[in-house]
């Protein structure tokens, strides 16, 4: 008979979660909500890093990552950091490594995409998918396992500066392509561990008051509902297990720190059961510009009383003084322990436990050796063009003498099989 203990790999994610959330301190809970970057020298100093993570930590950021000259020093490092935070953690808990996913892994001879509006006028689902399989893999050769995409946010203003992330106007192509990349990313392993889709942003952030990024957005519940949230409960009924919240306030309230958006209509309406996890610097723009609380703390915890799970890339609002909250019992204690919960239960689906840390030596080449993942790369490339003005150009005749190859150019075709709903 098996073991009712949080070690067994018998039980499920949710019991072995629950199971080690029993045996934590107060201090560590508050340790796996939070997040290190990282960053400049401190990238390479791992002292500092160590002293960032007494008890171990919930996110490690990798982005400095990309300043790595070879990929075996980028897998080096993240074997160093999952060895540290372990090691500092009572319970040898180890770290989700999250890191950007758009347009690749930002990793030296990782494989590089068109943009989210480039592959977006491919009208290609199955190449969507074909995508996130390969940053997914590449990424997870690397140890990372929390993979910030795809961009679901649907965008109508010109004037917004990250329009280019997006995959353009239309919520029934954002919706079909966001969850062929949703399955793309979640349904493949590498070395024994599974990365998860987080998607972004939620709700609205592109319908922006003059295009402005992170301000306010007045949007209609209908509108809001039909072309907004669709792409997001496409990417929910495909399996979806992270979202990330965006900076805007919407309809008056800042969406990191609204229930009705991140409890009443993600989790309740919507159906979503995994992590959320704050953009950067969302929890203490919450209170330093949204003017939520009369502190950080406050503001924190009005977010994870809200619904966010984690804060990142390091910790504003869920601080010390957030920590004698709950241990004072001037915040809800159970408010804590369900955003921990979540985290483990995380932790536990991606494999962490038994695989944290990256690949190295052949097995990490291969994971990036494969030559279709350039064919891909080109394909996608080749079906992102989009003719703008008819100048006699089409239709080609056969042979044309202004083709610069022989070969087809290969067509993008779309087939969606089912309708894809809009939010319940």
């Amino acid at each position: 008979m098996h073991s009712q203990t949080w070690n067994n790999k018998a039980l499920s994610p949710s019991a072995r979660a629950k199971l080690l959330l029993a045996e934590l301190s107060h201090d560590e809970k508050m340790a796996q909500l939070g997040c290190v970057f990282p960053f400049g020298e401190n990238a390479q100093d791992f002292d500092w890093i160590s002293s960032q993570v007494p008890l171990g930590i919930g996110q490690v950021s990798t982005l400095e990552m990309r300043r790595c000259d070879t990929l075996e020093e980028c897998a080096a490092w993240q074997r160093r950091v999952q060895e540290i935070v372990m090691a500092n953690s009572p319970h040898q808990i180890p770290a989700i490594f999250h890191m950007e996913g758009l347009c690749g892994a930002f990793l030296q001879d990782s494989t590089s995409f068109p943009s989210g509006i480039a592959r977006g006028a491919g009208w290609d689902p199955e190449l969507e998918a074909e995508i996130a399989r390969t940053v997914s893999r590449q990424e997870a050769a690397c140890g990372i396992t929390q993979i910030f995409a795809t961009v679901l946010d649907v965008t109508r203003d010109p004037r917004m500066g990250r329009q280019g992330e997006s995959y353009g106007e239309d919520p029934t192509l954002a919706a079909a392509l966001g969850a062929a990349y949703t399955r793309g990313i979640q349904s493949t392993k590498t070395a024994g561990r599974k990365p998860e889709s987080v998607a972004k942003h939620f709700l609205a952030f592109h319908n922006s008051q003059g295009g402005i990024h992170g301000t306010h957005s007045d949007t209609p519940l209908r509108l809001l509902r039909e072309i907004y949230a669709k792409p997001f409960q496409a990417a929910i009924n495909a399996g979806l297990k992270g979202i990330m919240p965006c900076y805007d306030s919407l309809n008056g309230e800042p969406v990191s720190a609204s229930k009705e958006l991140l409890t009443g209509l993600l989790r309740k309406e919507m159906g979503f059961d995994g992590l959320c996890v704050s953009d950067y610097g969302a929890v203490g723009n919450a209170h330093r510009v949204q003017h939520i609380g009369e502190s950080f703390a406050e503001a924190g915890y009005r977010c994870m009383e809200a619904g966010m799970d984690m804060e990142l890339p390091s910790t504003t609002g869920w601080n010390e003084e957030l920590k004698a909250m709950f241990q004072s019992g001037e915040a809800n204690i159970a408010v804590l322990d369900r955003a921990v919960l979540r985290v483990l239960e995380a932790k536990f689906r991606m494999g962490l436990f038994e695989h944290p840390y990256a690949l190295q030596g052949e097995e990490l080449k291969k994971a990036f050796s494969d030559p279709q993942d350039r064919e891909m790369s080109l394909q996608s490339a080749r079906e992102s063009l989009v003719l703008l003005k008819n100048d006699v150009a089409l239709p080609l005749k056969k042979r044309s003498k202004k083709s610069r190859s022989s070969a087809p150019m290969p067509t993008a075709h779309v087939s969606f099989s089912a309708a894809i709903p809009t939010c319940a």
